[in-house]
């Protein structure tokens, strides 16, 4: 039904008020309290009243909502004239109901700089209103904090500089009345400067009428100024405007005299709550409701007594001290009120999804996206933050006080290795004593105050212990995060700290954007609403750049989290249908990880889930990650170029025939390389061997079935000095209960190095190019692969959960086993990489090895889409990626860059990607169920990991049904919603 224009309007109003009773009439001035969370006889006994009284409206308080919907539905269909619905919903409908979106305080909102995402966090708010059947919101709060102490508004408001706070209010308005809510700013004429509840008595606003008139008036006077339709009136003594010391909301010089006459405002006065001590105290029920309408109201919020109020509102229509045409025209105004909003949404509340509407994806982003805007940096030595040079740095983080802070210590975690300490504000001077001494071992400690509270009541939290801490941690640097009110931050604020960042809230958004903006996960740019003292005015912020991977919501990015679900689905089914135990989807876009799920389990026997924080060997993708980097980075060294004999560069290599080879033709493989060489054949003890050692089919001696057509000989024999089962001298560990001869181990290069080429260099895919690029990279650099990574990438980077040789460099207990090694190693492959090659050759090799997180490949793919840097470092030069990362050849020969893999744009061919992917992508796949594939035209990373070799590398059901490529297709259709 559209809203009712002109002569429909006038109509429908005058209709409505010739048919109405002086009871209903005075009914509709009235709005009761309901509560949703109750047992039936109270709804029963709450309907009685609205039917009994004619009631015009409910201002609903805590429950569910459902049970809101029910009431509200059973309600509104026994109402004669339509009931109008309101709610304090200042922060959304969560704020006074659950489960539902609750919205930052509006003091962490006045951080926010960005104005415009108070219009968008009004217009959510308003969806959510609208989604519920509420007609009224009594927001938002106009009032202008400038009393540290002030009991009853504090983080209410938006802040403490009028033409801040009037902005913000003026969008929160239209935010909301775009979803045609009505907006009523409160506590008119300004509840900012007082430090008395006036819940429980009447605070005295001691200013002038000049000051009030040019500070307290000046967000409203711009509210009326853009016709707000709603204000509610404080119950304030304001003797400057009135000095019979009766609060303003019974004031007939403030509601008459200054609001409708000399500030014209002609929408809806609305009473504060009525029942509140401020207004009821020494007076009897009713009283202050019949005053109030003398003074000016239209509707009375919340009377302490219905019964008292009608019976005390007739009685002064009798005595004439109101009359029936004042209750008309109060009662006119409410009938336009509810033309306007209430007659256009009538039909029921629709209960279905009810919840999942009142926290949608877009609510969820948006809620994500004011915490992170509203992050304030208030001090920042030495340029300290985001922190760089991570390598450098000894990170650890203190709790300081009673509640956990695991959202923040996990996403720390995240960027890189963090020792978590807590104490409490009462632990002993022992212990005190303890914990600086067990921080000895570290040279930047982040204090995260979770002791940090709003209330000034409670000295904002604020302890003299955490000032001798933070004094006990001279000479480190020092974070300090302050989850709360800045008042808070007064005591600490001299203290000897390189950096201290306001968050305002200990909400779980709060404390990952805190976190993240330690790191340069997200762009740093909040300012103070209010002061912390002489030295932190109002206002003050700086500024620091986005530098490293932020986590957000796929609507923060442009992608639909409804289509994303599908991954779910796709991996569920895999994992349903055994095509891998478990596995992990990653999807990055725009610097921003937006989707990052684990599912199934480490192994069929389904003992331990999945989680995100696990560690997978990534076999091919150890190319791109760990051997192409640092070719790319000697490269820009110029100590290899690549089209040089690599003889040049590794000596090994001279006199054989591979020394005209070059790097480029390593890359592209278009060596004339074989495909792979199988170090464990050749150890075999073939003259004692009976039969082959693999059969299409079932013969006395292949009597293990690997897969179809596929038979293996289990009786074979190596030679000695090769491998055996046992160890002893001169062997060395492989994998569990299996060793290598070291000469053995030795002769393997020899034996590489001695391998025929093929008749051509067309494409060939081959380990055996990267194999040598390790030898290439170890002289050049005079340091071990694995080393030279560690050093000059991954813990720069912060990849710390990256190693190879996963069973002696990383967390075992994260470690997902790869593989049942039944053929040539006899052992669980769990630590110990899959790869045949890498696993001769020590666990490191160029062609395989890598053990990591989809965490921290997303941070290496990252280097490359952002054009060779990370965190503040430059790793590669921006020139090197190009030339990289381009397809070298004509299409029909040679799809691929330079080590990277690219899509097949050929159709009789098939390639590593969905066809959405464009020409100019890149990235790499794994023969353990893997792949990292970047999209620099959509700004966009992609991660699968799986041990689709578990319990053997024979299970291809992952590479038939194109999981990986189905993933990825859902990535773009949820990227073009």
């Amino acid at each position: 039904m559209a809203p009712f224009t002109g002569r429909a309007q006038s109509s429908w109003v005058d209709s409505t008020l010739n048919t109405m009773s002086l009871d209903e009439k005075i009914g509709q001035l009235i709005m009761v309290a309901a509560y949703s969370n109750k047992d039936s006889l109270y709804e029963k006994q709450l309907g009685t009243s609205i039917e009994k009284y004619h009631i015009g409206g409910i201002i609903f308080f805590q429950g569910g909502p459902k049970s809101q919907a029910l009431m509200t539905n059973k309600y509104q269909q026994k109402s004669r004239i339509p009931l109008m619905i309101g709610m304090d919903a200042e922060n959304g409908v969560g704020w006074r109901i659950k489960p539902a979106m609750e919205f930052p305080n509006q003091t962490l909102l006045g951080a926010i700089r960005d104005t415009n995402l108070i219009y968008r966090l009004g217009e959510a708010i308003g969806q959510q209103c609208r989604a519920l059947g509420i007609h009224v919101n009594f927001a938002p709060v106009a009032d202008i904090n400038v009393n540290p102490k002030n009991p009853v508004i504090g983080i209410r408001s938006f802040g403490e500089k009028k033409e801040e706070v009037g902005n913000r209010t003026l969008q929160y308005m239209r935010g909301l009345q775009s979803q045609h809510v009505m907006a009523v700013a409160k506590h008119f004429p300004g509840h900012g400067d007082t430090d008395t509840d006036s819940h429980f008595a009447l605070p005295l606003i001691r200013h002038s009428v000049a000051r009030i008139d040019t500070v307290e008036l000046y967000p409203f006077k711009q509210l009326f100024e853009a016709g707000i339709p709603g204000v509610m009136i404080a119950h304030l003594n304001v003797p400057s405007y009135d000095t019979t010391n009766i609060p303003a909301s019974l004031s007939k010089r403030i509601v008459t005299g200054l609001l409708r006459e000399k500030l014209h405002f002609d929408g809806l006065c609305f009473t504060d709550a009525m029942n509140m001590k401020g207004v009821t105290k020494g007076r009897t029920p009713g009283e202050a409701d019949v005053e109030a309408l003398v003074a000016g109201n239209d509707i009375l919020l919340f009377p302490e007594n219905v019964e008292a109020t009608v019976k005390k509102i007739k009685s002064a229509i009798r005595k004439e001290i109101l009359t029936e045409e004042m209750i008309n025209e109060k009662c006119r105004k409410v009938l336009e009120a509810k033309v306007k909003y209430v007659l256009p949404y009538s039909t029921l509340v629709d209960t279905a999804q009810l919840t999942e509407r009142l926290s949608s994806p877009s609510a969820k982003a948006l809620l994500q996206e004011t915490y992170a805007k509203a992050i304030t940096l208030v001090k920042n030595d030495d340029l300290l933050l985001p922190l760089t040079h991570l390598d450098t740095l000894r990170i650890a983080s203190l709790n300081f006080g009673d509640r956990k802070a695991k959202e923040f210590e996990n996403m720390l975690e995240k960027y890189a290795p963090c020792a978590h300490f807590s104490i409490s504000p009462e632990a002993s001077k022992e212990k005190m004593q303890k914990l600086v001494k067990e921080l000895s071992d570290y040279n930047c400690i982040i204090l995260y105050n979770s002791a940090a509270r709003n209330s000034a009541a409670r000295q904002f939290g604020a302890t003299l212990e955490l000032t001798k801490l933070v004094k006990e941690l001279k000479g480190k640097h020092v974070i300090f995060c302050h989850p709360a009110t800045p008042y808070g931050m007064d005591m600490y604020s001299y203290l000897p700290m390189d950096a201290i960042i306001v968050s305002y809230s200990h909400d779980i958004p709060a404390q990952q954007c805190t976190a993240q903006a330690i790191f340069g996960g997200i762009t740093v740019n909040g300012k103070l609403p209010v002061s912390i003292n002489y030295f932190f005015p109002a206002g003050t912020g700086l500024s620091t750049p986005k530098i490293r991977l932020g986590y957000s919501q796929p609507e923060s990015r442009g992608m639909d989290s409804q289509t994303l679900l599908k991954i779910d689905s796709v991996c569920q089914a895999a994992i349903k249908e055994k095509a891998t135990p478990g596995c992990q989807v990653l999807v990055a876009k725009d610097g921003y990880v937006i989707y990052d799920k684990a599912f199934g389990f480490n192994t069929f026997d389904k003992k331990k889930k999945n989680t995100t924080d696990d560690i997978y060997d990534i076999a091919s993708i150890t190319k791109i990650a760990a051997t192409l980097p640092s070719v790319m980075m000697l490269y820009d060294q110029q100590y290899i170029t690549l089209d040089s004999p690599i003889a040049q560069y590794s000596y090994a290599l001279k006199n054989t025939n591979k020394q005209n080879l070059t790097i480029r033709e390593l890359l592209l493989h278009t060596a004339g390389l074989k495909a792979s060489f199988s170090y464990f054949q050749h150890a075999i003890d073939w003259e004692k061997m009976q039969g082959r050692l693999f059969t299409t089919k079932y013969t006395k001696t292949n009597t293990r079935k690997l897969r179809d057509r596929l038979y293996l000989n289990p009786n074979f024999k190596y030679r000695d000095s090769t491998f055996n089962f046992s160890g002893g001298e001169n062997y060395l560990l492989v994998s569990p209960h299996f060793y290598i001869h070291k000469h053995f181990q030795d002769s393997i290069h020899d034996l590489l190095l001695n391998t025929d080429l093929l008749p051509h260099k067309k494409y060939t895919y081959s380990d055996l190019g990267f194999v040598l690029l390790k030898d290439i990279v170890e002289e050049q650099s005079a340091t071990p692969l694995d080393i030279y990574c560690r050093k000059h990438f991954f813990k720069k980077l912060g990849a710390y959960n990256t190693a190879f040789n996963a069973h002696f460099n990383l967390d075992m207990n994260r470690v997902i086993p790869a593989n049942e090694d039944n053929i040539f190693r006899k052992s669980q492959l769990h630590g110990y990489v899959h790869d045949p090659i890498a696993a001769l050759m020590g666990g490191i090799s160029g062609n395989a090895g890598l053990f990591t997180t989809a965490n921290d490949l997303a941070k290496i793919m990252s280097v490359y889409l952002n054009n060779g840097t990370y965190g503040g470092e430059r790793f590669i030069d921006s020139a090197t990626i190009d030339l990289f990362t381009q397809t070298q050849l004509p299409l029909e020969q040679n799809r691929r860059g330079l080590g990277f893999d690219k899509p097949e744009t050929l159709p009789n061919k098939s390639g590593p990607t969905c066809k959405e992917a464009p020409c100019t992508s890149y990235g790499h796949t794994g023969f353990t169920g893997t792949i990292a594939w970047n999209d620099p035209d959509n700004q966009l990373i992609y991660i699968f990991l799986s041990n689709r070799t578990y319990p053997n590398e024979f299970n291809d059901k992952l590479i038939k049904d194109n999981i990986r490529t189905k993933i990825q297709e859902i990535i773009y259709r949820a990227m073009n919603k």
